[in-house]
């Protein structure tokens, strides 16, 4: 089954808690009890899902191939935003604002929706930290715009709305 994002109703949506409060991991806690504190990031303009298992090679003497084993993954997702006013700097409820999310290092839930948000459609959440954020404008963009990574800590899961 493909994930179409052209149809009315279907798109790609980014939800974050930046609250400051450690759901030791619990995602659905972030989402659940500190539902005040959600916000969708609006105006992505892309969004990459990056799952890169890290890897150790060595040669030996007797092999004329390499050998090679898997390390543990870093996983991120790397976006660019058209910067919105109202979420880069305040956000909603107690969450942080972008802008301020990334320089507290304050640990951010997410939530990305791969194809919109009912039933049957599916998601990936996780946890991290903000990172990579570079506004920039110019005369040819005149709208700010800029890169966005959150950088998770451990593993991407995945669900599908019943």
């Amino acid at each position: 089954m493909a994930i179409v994002v052209n149809t009315t109703a279907s798109n790609v949506v980014l939800q974050i808690n930046a609250d400051g409060v450690d759901y030791a991991g619990n995602v659905d806690a972030a989402f659940d009890t500190g539902s005040a504190n959600v916000y969708t990031v609006p105006a992505l303009q892309d969004v990459t899902v990056n799952a890169t298992p890290g890897t150790f090679t060595w040669e030996q003497l007797d092999s004329l191939s390499q050998q090679i084993v898997t390390t543990p993954s870093t996983n991120s997702l790397d976006m660019n935003i058209v910067v919105d006013e109202a979420t880069f700097f305040d956000a909603s409820g107690s969450s942080l604002g972008i802008l301020d999310t990334v320089n507290n290092k304050t640990k951010t839930y997410f939530r990305l929706y791969m194809n919109g948000q009912a039933s049957n459609d599916r998601y990936i959440q996780g946890e991290g930290y903000l990172s990579g954020l570079a506004p920039t404008v110019s005369p040819t963009a005149p709208v700010w715009v800029s890169p966005l990574t959150v950088l998770i800590d451990g593993s991407f899961t995945h669900v599908q709305i019943p």
